[in-house]
């Protein structure tokens, strides 16, 4: 696994992405505050970067998504476009 992480990630984080990232279908079951959303950022900049796909749909609670978009997308590393709905 070759990348360049916008922010570094921890062990743990680093290790569930090296298990999952080259998978076709993986699940993250991690404890909550454990980083499971920066893992899946990273997840998605390395799909892109190979060209396996071309954008994410994120689903998710009202009352977390402006978490995400303060919080979470700034460690991508892709500018971020799209609605939030």
């Amino acid at each position: 696994m070759n990348y360049k992480f916008k922010t570094r990630p921890y062990a743990h984080q680093l290790k569930a992405l090296e298990m999952s990232w080259n998978k076709e279908v993986y699940a993250y079951f991690m404890e909550m505050g454990t980083g499971k959303s920066k893992v899946l950022l990273d997840n998605i900049s390395m799909l892109y970067d190979r060209g396996k796909i071309n954008g994410a749909l994120i689903v998710a609670p009202k009352g977390v998504y402006k978490n995400w978009y303060d919080s979470e997308i700034p460690h991508f590393n892709y500018e971020c476009r799209g609605s939030i709905y």
